[in-house]
């Protein structure tokens, strides 16, 4: 960036120009390099115009934003038809985070959504990435039920990494299925579907914890983790928002951001509930 401002005097309009410009004639010479790096440069320069708007909190039509995602989406496709998937994949993901970064997350769940779709089931660890960046979008977005599909993903995933077994688990990988169950648990609270209409899966999950079984001091390894579940499961079907309101504030340093949303939507819900019925 420094680099940009200082060849062309700070004007980045001026360098988008010009960039711009050096990706036509890239394209005329048939160099898909060169014309991916010009319109990757372009696009960056959209965007921190637009962040330069947000700064200055100047009211935006969102043009630069627009066009910045346009050149990426331009250079996505060509490495698309070019059977570069993974460099694709990369500039959707970075992208994505960019998006984020900058409070546009609805866009930012569309790129996260085609760069699951040039994932390499090879790579377990940037598939975790990008569907957990997925999931997070969704969650933002409130669409519940496509997050509770990216969940059931990531789950595939690390169970197929795994060959089913749960001692093949590495640390990282752990963390994430914890993650996904207590995501998903919330998940399924706050939808409240009835539970003949959830898949086998997630009727497994409500049951698990809508009671504390006689041996959980057994076969329950984390068990302040799975009391907590318990006592969130409970206190919903029972309405209890006292109950809830309490769990929230207990919970609060051991639930990211994402998760801690999800409770205050579901303590919410119940809320609303309970005022209707009185």
């Amino acid at each position: 960036s420094s680099g940009i401002n200082a060849e062309y005097g700070g004007n980045k309009e001026y360098a988008v120009s010009c960039y711009l410009s050096a990706s036509q004639c890239e394209d005329q010479l048939g160099n898909l390099v060169g014309e991916s790096n010009a319109l990757t440069q372009a696009a960056t320069l959209f965007l921190q115009l637009e962040k330069d708007k947000q700064q200055l909190c100047i009211t935006s039509n969102e043009y630069y934003l627009a066009a910045g995602i346009d050149c990426y989406n331009r250079v996505v496709n060509k490495l698309i038809s070019a059977q570069k998937q993974d460099l694709a994949l990369k500039l959707c993901v970075e992208l994505g985070c960019l998006l984020v970064d900058m409070g546009h997350i609805p866009d930012a769940e569309s790129h996260f959504n085609k760069a699951v779709s040039l994932l390499n089931p090879g790579n377990i660890t940037l598939q975790i990435a990008v569907l957990r960046k997925l999931c997070y979008c969704q969650t933002y977005c409130k669409n519940y039920h496509g997050a509770l599909g990216t969940l059931d993903q990531l789950v595939y995933v690390i169970k197929l990494t795994s060959s089913g077994e749960d001692n093949n688990l590495t640390a990282h990988l752990r963390d994430t299925l914890r993650y996904c169950e207590t995501t998903t648990l919330f998940l399924l609270l706050i939808i409240d579907t009835p539970v003949l209409h959830l898949s086998q899966q997630h009727r497994d999950l409500i049951e698990k914890h809508s009671y504390v079984p006689t041996d959980v001091l057994e076969r329950e390894e984390e068990l302040d983790r799975f009391m907590d579940l318990v006592d969130i499961t409970m206190a919903t079907k029972l309405q209890d928002h006292g109950a809830l309101t309490k769990l929230q504030d207990k919970l609060y340093r051991s639930l990211d951001s994402q998760q801690n949303e999800l409770f205050r939507e579901l303590s919410d819900r119940v809320a609303r509930v309970k005022l209707v019925l009185l």
